[in-house]
């Protein structure tokens, strides 16, 4: 992550180059602060009043009472403070609001003025700030020996785990700028912001397990839905599924059995690859495939499907259980490009259900599975199919534009619902 003299400069403007200086930016950003003015105000004052006239000492002295004030006071205030920072959720949907509680404690006597909140709701470029200004939250007076709380809400505007990397960033630098004093935050728990998603219309037809020859009915045995029948109690069975009327009437403990439903499963292959995400269009690519595989599980797990998503080496099952979708969305929050992962064998274990994989024009196009190619370049838009489907004897695969809104890819997914067939 940037150190702040980096951020301030980048937001200055300065068109200094590293390779020509590499400490260049870091001298701009002194001469730039304030402090650093008024300590060459007091030093240029000193040596005038030494050489010209003894009465502009007395300008060195109101310039250094300035520097110490401005230097004491912020580095005393945020030394009798404590903050803590709360979330009433713990995930939210891309853009949602989650509402932020900040606790500040104030344990000195005196009042503290200039509190702001800098680091912790913004990505690692500086982008995506918790708010439009430069100078992060802002809150108002602190009152000596109290203890307030601020909320706002806040909408992320990039998928990941709040606050970044763990930590948030209190400063103060009241009276005069003159000196940032900083202190971090205390982080009670987390907020996981899900990828951007659409939802897709459309289930593809595949059963979770084939049906053996020697099986004469498509009802299978299972801890949820209609009765089957019952049958004589085994080890292991819970108690609640005692059929106790049989049970009086055998004379032994009798238990019933109920119907499983077929479900449909469906694979996400995921390809982060590194050699599949090339640079310089790598941070694109990688957001394109998230988003378009975030928008595949959404919507097949709320049309009753049974979700894995498989990620590199790594399975992940999102079945109707609870958290089972929060599980494969956790994981779609946080992913990033792995240079371990080969997607050459990410297909080895494709199962009989329905199954997808979301690459790169780079990546590895795999024969008999359906894929979604993301590519960094614009291509035709999705009005002409024919130039974006492609076809072969055992795979069929469409490509999608890391820069195409993901309304194009609903219109995609519904135009190609011949995949199952």
């Amino acid at each position: 992550m940037q150190s702040n003299y980096e951020q301030r400069v980048a937001k200055m403007g300065t068109a200094l180059t590293t390779d020509f200086c590499p400490w260049a930016n870091r001298w701009v950003y002194w001469l730039k602060n304030p402090f650093w003015v008024l300590l060459a105000a007091v030093i240029a004052s000193g040596a005038c009043a030494a050489i010209i006239n003894p009465m502009i000492y007395a300008i060195t002295v109101l310039l250094l009472i300035v520097v110490g004030i401005g230097t004491i006071l912020p580095w005393l205030s945020i030394r009798g403070i404590s903050c803590e920072l709360l979330f009433d959720v713990r995930r939210v949907r891309f853009q949602e609001p989650a509402l932020i509680r900040l606790q500040i404690r104030n344990r000195s006597w005196f009042p503290v003025w200039g509190l702001s909140l800098i680091e912790g709701f913004s990505t690692a470029d500086g982008s995506h700030a918790v708010t439009d200004g430069d100078d992060g939250i802002a809150f108002g007076r602190i009152s000596g020996r109290s203890t307030m709380e601020y909320t706002w809400a806040f909408a992320a505007a990039h998928r990941g785990i709040y606050p970044v990397n763990e930590s948030a960033m209190v400063e103060t630098s009241f009276p005069f700028g003159l000196f940032r004093s900083q202190r971090r935050a205390k982080v009670n728990g987390r907020l996981i912001v899900w990828p951007e998603t659409i939802q897709l219309d459309g289930l593809p037809d595949s059963a979770e397990q084939e049906s053996p020859d020697d099986e004469f009915s498509d009802r299978r045995v299972g801890e949820f839905g209609d009765m089957l029948g019952v049958r004589p109690f085994r080890m292991g069975d819970s108690l609640r599924r005692v059929h106790w009327a049989q049970t009086a009437r055998q004379q032994t403990l009798i238990v019933t059995e109920r119907q499983a439903p077929v479900t449909t499963v469906a694979r996400v292959w995921l390809d982060l690859s590194a050699s599949s995400h090339p640079l310089p269009t790598r941070v694109q690519t990688v957001e394109q495939c998230v988003r378009t595989a975030a928008s595949i599980c959404d919507s097949l797990h709320a049309q009753g499907c049974r979700v894995e998503l498989q990620v590199g080496n790594d399975l992940y099952v999102g079945d109707r259980r609870s958290g089972g979708l929060e599980r494969v969305m956790d994981v779609l929050a946080t992913a990033a490009v792995n240079d371990a992962t080969d997607a050459r064998t990410a297909t080895e274990d494709s199962g009989r259900g329905f199954g997808v994989m979301i690459t790169t024009e780079h990546g590895f196009v795999s024969d008999g599975i359906r894929q979604i190619v993301v590519t960094s370049a614009v291509v035709d838009p999705p009005g002409q199919p024919e130039d974006i489907l492609t076809r072969s004897d055992s795979s069929v695969w469409f490509r999608f534009p890391a820069d195409a809104p993901l309304s194009d890819l609903q219109y995609l997914w519904k135009e190609q619902a011949v995949w199952n067939r």
